[in-house]
C-alpha cells in the first residue's frame, strides 16, 4: 500500500487510480480507425495487437475498481471478517483480537487503519463515514468500522460506544447522595401483597410473544424496530387501564439508528425534580454470527429481563400503589451495538442444572451501597439466597449510568461464568427459560421500586 497520505476524501486516491487506467483506453482507439486502410495480414496482427491491448487495459481498470471496491466495503463497515481457531492472535479489520478477550496495540495498518490514522482527529468526519468511537476500557479508546465491533462481539469482548458523548449531557443532572438510599428492607406490609400477584403463566406468555414474533431484535434492523414498537404498544395500552389514581405516561425515545427506546414512568407525590427510581432492561437482541439476518430470538438475553420489568410495571400500575418518588421503566434499545442506549435486569432466566438456585449481584461498576440494599431485598424477598459475582468492563447497561455518576445495581441469572450458554444464538428461546426463576427477580425488582419509592 503507498505511504501517500490520502485527501479529505477517503477514496480520491483510488478513485484517482482508476481514471489513470481508463485514460489509456482512448489511446488505443486510432488503432481501429487505421485498420481499415492496411493488408488483411497487418489488419489482422495489429488487431490481434490492439485486442491484446485493450484486454490488458481492461483487465487494469478492473484491477483498480477491485481495489478501489476493496476499500469501499472498508469504509462502508462491509468488509468480510476472517477468523482463526488456531491462532492465538487473529485479526479483525486492524485489529488483533485475542481468544483470551485481551486487545493488544493495533498491527500494522489495513486500509481501514490508514483512513483513521490520517482522520482520526476528525470525530464528525469519521462518524460520517460509518466509523465509531470504542472504549475497550476505562482508558483505551479507539476509532471503529462495524467489521471490527462485530469480532469484538463475536469474541465476547466488552466495550462500550462513546462516539456521541451523549452521556456527558446528563451528567450534571442533580447529584445523588448516599442518604437517598435505604439499608435494609422496611415495606413488607406494602411490598408482599403486590409481589402475591407475579403470574408465571403472564410472564410465559408474553416473553414467548416477544421472543417468537421477531426473527431478530437487532437494533439496526427493521424487525428491531418493529420490537420495540411492539413493546411500545403493549405499555401504552396498560397505562390506558391505570388504576384512576395512578398517572401513568408511555414514550418512546428515538435514536439515530432505526429501534427507539421505551419509557414507561409512574409519577410520584412529590415534586416533580424528586431523585427517579429506575428499573432497566434491553429490548434488542444479535446473533453474533449474522447479527442482521441471523435468528435471534433472545429470550434469556434479554427477554427475560424484558418480561421482568414489564410484569413488574403491569401488577404496580393495577395494584393502584401510588409511589412519592417517581419510577421509571425503561426497555433500552442498543445494548448489544456495545451499550448504545439504574437497577438492571439484565438475563433473569436461566440458571445451571443441577446447581442451587441464587440470585447473582454483580459487584464491578456498581454502586456499593445500593448493592448492599439489592442483597437485603433478596434476602427478604426472594426465597433464595444470593452470591456475589463480576462481569467486567461495560458487560450491560448500567455501566452507562455508574460512568456518569448515578448509583445503579445489577442482578443477575446466576454467577457469570455459568450464565446461559444459548445467548446470541438461534437456541435462546423459552425452552432454555425458567419462567420460575424470572418470577423471583420479578417479585425483586416489584420490592425495589416500593422501597426506594417510598423511602
Amino acid at each position: 500500500m503507498s505511504d501517500q497520505k490520502p485527501s479529505s476524501t477517503p477514496h480520491q486516491p483510488l478513485i484517482a487510480d482508476g481514471h489513470h487506467a481508463t485514460a489509456a483506453a482512448p489511446r488505443l482507439l486510432p488503432l481501429l480507425r487505421i485498420e481499415s486502410t492496411t493488408t488483411r495480414r497487418r489488419a489482422t496482427t495489429r488487431f490481434k495487437v490492439t485486442v491484446f491491448i485493450f484486454a490488458a487495459a481492461f483487465l487494469a481498470i478492473g484491477a483498480a475498481h477491485a481495489v478501489h471496491r476493496a476499500v469501499r466495503r472498508h469504509v462502508a463497515q462491509n468488509a468480510k471478517h476472517r477468523h482463526s481457531g488456531e491462532r492465538p492472535w487473529h485479526r479483525v479489520g486492524g485489529c488483533e483480537v485475542s481468544h483470551r478477550g485481551a486487545v493488544p496495540p493495533l498491527q500494522p495498518p489495513s486500509a481501514i487503519d490508514a483512513v483513521i490514522a490520517v482522520q482520526g482527529d476528525d470525530a464528525e468526519w469519521m462518524t460520517r463515514q460509518g466509523f465509531r468511537r470504542i472504549a475497550l476500557s476505562e482508558t483505551d479508546e479507539r476509532w471503529m468500522a462495524e467489521d471490527q465491533i462485530i469480532g469484538l462481539l463475536r469474541q465476547k469482548i466488552h466495550f462500550m460506544d462513546v462516539t456521541d458523548r451523549d452521556l456527558e449531557s446528563v451528567a450534571s443532572l442533580k447529584a445523588y447522595k448516599a442518604e437517598d438510599c435505604p439499608t435494609s428492607a422496611s415495606k413488607q406490609s406494602v411490598v408482599l401483597p403486590i409481589a402475591g400477584n407475579v403470574s408465571v403463566p403472564a410472564l410465559t406468555s408474553w416473553l414467548t410473544e416477544l421472543s417468537t414474533s421477531f426473527k431478530t431484535r437487532y437494533y439496526q434492523s427493521p424487525s428491531g424496530a418493529k420490537a420495540s414498537q411492539w413493546i411500545f404498544d403493549q405499555a401504552k395500552h396498560l397505562a390506558k387501564k391505570a388504576a384512576a389514581n395512578v398517572k401513568v405516561s408511555v414514550k418512546q425515545f428515538e435514536h439515530p439508528w432505526p429501534q427507539s427506546s421505551v419509557i414507561a414512568r409512574i409519577e410520584g407525590e412529590d415534586a416533580a425534580d424528586a431523585p427517579v427510581v429506575v428499573l432497566s432492561a434491553h429490548l434488542d437482541s444479535v446473533n453474533h454470527q449474522n447479527p442482521w439476518f441471523g435468528q435471534s430470538p433472545g429470550a434469556d438475553d434479554d427477554g427475560s429481563g424484558s418480561a421482568t420489568i414489564f410484569e413488574s410495571f403491569q401488577i404496580l400500575m393495577s395494584s393502584g400503589f401510588v409511589p412519592k418518588r417517581p419510577i421509571e421503566f425503561h426497555w433500552y434499545a442498543g445494548e448489544e451495538g456495545s451499550l448504545l442506549g439504574s437497577q438492571k435486569s439484565d438475563m433473569t432466566g436461566y440458571f445451571p442444572s443441577g446447581e442451587t438456585e441464587t440470585i447473582a449481584v454483580m459487584t464491578d461498576f456498581v454502586d456499593p451501597a445500593l448493592t448492599r440494599f439489592l442483597k437485603a431485598l433478596v434476602e427478604t424477598y426472594a426465597g433464595v439466597g444470593w452470591t456475589e459475582t463480576s462481569c467486567g468492563f461495560a458487560c450491560s447497561d448500567h455501566a452507562s449510568w455508574t460512568k456518569v455518576g448515578f448509583p445503579s445495581a445489577f442482578m443477575f441469572e446466576s454467577e457469570f461464568p455459568a450464565s446461559s450458554p444459548y445467548v446470541h444464538t438461534p437456541v435462546d428461546d423459552v425452552s432454555n427459560v425458567s419462567f420460575e426463576h424470572m418470577a423471583k427477580f420479578t417479585k425483586l425488582a416489584i420490592a425495589f421500586a416500593v422501597e426506594m419509592s417510598l423511602f
